[in-house]
């Protein structure tokens, strides 16, 4: 006997509420238990028991009481079962594991198959630091730096401290120099936060061996705190250790006197700044020896030019600065100079070179001057218009310089 079509509908649609009303109440209890997951694990597990996020949540807090210890571990387990690839329930094992030895099994685990848990890299860090175990931190602030650089500022410090330990130093170096993708960040916060300048200094020192370790941002910033404490030939040195190999021959009292290159980032390299009104440029022209000469074009306005430097480490002593320099209807009044001055605050003038304004073809320039024996250990090289009022800093026209050199003169 067949049933009527109208109760064959009647039955189905029946059968689709019930279904509807079990999936809405599915569909409830899952949301609210994701939603009390988190703030109360507990509420949310009567809900849904077996909810992973949940359990693990459960097992955390149950962690923090010793007298919790079995059931901490009991709901960890539920959680791996519920979701066997979430690594944090080994951490919580690991919490409530009373062998020091299997605690630490239980953590690596968790670090592995939950790179991004940050409590499991701590604890491991904890662990290897008591045991001086310094490659292995190393390994899991790698990973934390990777994965979670909200925790940088912590890790950082803990660089530092590890960048003045002598037994720290070697290790922190060779990972430094796998070139990780956040060494220049942390090279950098040691440079300027870590007092002691000579622990910086052996580290640095262990790096500069390998060439490219060290990046322009750092280099800068080691040359600038180094020259701030007066440390004029450990700067130098270590800014020409990181030159590379073909532009060595153009070492002197002077680098790169002829303009050939293009500046490099600080140090004792030529610094070519920006000033509205003028455009600084290497060029190649007429009388230019070599490739390329330096080359200052300005728009006839005023320009508060101080913007080609260089830095010096001339020791006590006599010195004479010659070059070449030439002129293309250079309209100004106090003319453009060459001056060498200490570094120091507010350090004297050793030399200026007379003006060149107008209209001239290549000719010689030359002017000599004396390094103190003291309070004038770092120098400044420096192209200036040496206006006294604004209305002297009008310029227009063009300035051409090539062949600067700075040769020691005797007594």
């Amino acid at each position: 006997m067949t049933m009527a079509p109208e109760v064959v509908k009647r039955g189905l649609l029946a059968a689709l509420l019930v279904l509807l009303a079990f999936v809405g109440w599915r569909v409830a209890t899952l949301g609210l238990a994701d939603h009390y997951a988190i703030s109360d694990p507990a509420r949310a597990l009567s809900w849904r028991g077996s909810h992973p996020e949940a359990l693990f949540q459960h097992a955390q807090r149950l962690a923090g009481d010793p007298a919790q210890a079995a059931a901490a571990a009991r709901f960890a387990r539920l959680a791996l079962q519920a979701n066997p690839l979430d690594g944090r329930p080994y951490r919580v094992l690991g919490r409530v594991e009373t062998n020091p030895q299997k605690a630490v099994a239980l953590y690596r685990i968790a670090a592995q198959r939950a790179p991004r848990d940050v409590a499991s890299h701590a604890l491991l860090i904890e662990h290897y630091l008591s045991q001086q175990d310094f490659p292995s931190v190393l390994v899991h602030v790698d990973s934390l730096l990777r994965a979670q650089p909200a925790t940088a500022s912590q890790l950082l410090a803990l660089l530092a401290q590890m960048a003045v330990a002598p037994e720290a130093q070697q290790a922190l170096a060779d990972t430094l120099l796998a070139a990780p993708p956040w060494a220049s960040t942390a090279l950098v916060h040691i440079v300027r936060n870590v007092p002691e300048t000579d622990a910086v200094g052996v580290l640095m020192e262990r790096l500069r061996k390998s060439p490219g370790s060290i990046d322009g941002t750092v280099l800068s910033a080691w040359l600038d705190r180094l020259t701030r404490e007066d440390r004029w030939g450990q700067a130098y040195l270590t800014w020409v250790s990181q030159l590379p190999t073909d532009r060595l021959n153009g070492l002197g009292n002077l680098y790169n006197g002829g303009f050939e290159w293009p500046p490099g980032e600080g140090g004792f390299d030529w610094r070519l700044g920006r000033a509205p009104g003028s455009r600084i440029s290497l060029a190649t022209g007429p009388g230019v020896t070599g490739q390329l000469a330096l080359r200052v074009a300005f728009e006839d306005r005023r320009v508060p030019f101080n913007h080609v430097q260089q830095m010096l480490a001339l020791p006590p002593g006599r010195y004479r600065l010659t070059g070449r320099e030439r002129a293309e209807s250079l309209r100004t009044e106090r003319g453009l100079v060459w001056t060498v001055a200490c570094a120091a605050p507010a350090g004297p003038t050793l030399a200026t070179t007379v003006p060149l304004r107008g209209q001239a073809n290549w000719r010689d320039f030359s002017v000599g001057f004396e390094v103190p024996a003291a309070g004038c250990g770092g120098q400044w090289l420096t192209l200036t218009l040496p206006a006294r009022i604004p209305a002297e800093q009008r310029i227009g026209g063009v300035a051409w310089f090539d062949d600067m050199r700075i040769a020691r003169v005797a007594r």
